[in-house]
């Protein structure tokens, strides 16, 4: 004959307990498993980010080489226009 485990304890309850600790290891190689992926994710998205940054401050530098440009462009341009008036100007008078 077996004697009980312990008092109370029934075989229903222990598979539960064994079928809860399953569960219960499962969700957590689950998680720890999400966990490693979001950390990789992480160091991808942060060295995308430095990324940006460089091309962000390549971009404005750019920016401000193309304004410059276009204010001696302007410049440029409204000498050129004063030069044909003041040429178109000399030779009617």
């Amino acid at each position: 004959m077996m004697t009980p485990a312990a008092p109370g304890v029934t075989p229903t309850l222990l598979i539960v307990l064994v079928l809860a600790g399953a569960i219960i290891a499962l969700g957590f190689v689950v998680v720890v498993s999400r966990h490693r992926n979001l950390v990789i994710r992480h160091e991808a998205l942060t060295q995308d980010v430095g990324t940006l940054k460089a091309t962000m401050s390549t971009i404005s530098a750019r920016l401000t080489d193309i304004s410059k440009d276009g204010k001696y462009n302007t410049e440029l341009l409204y000498t050129i226009i004063r030069g044909t008036f003041e040429s178109a100007n000399g030779k009617q008078s």
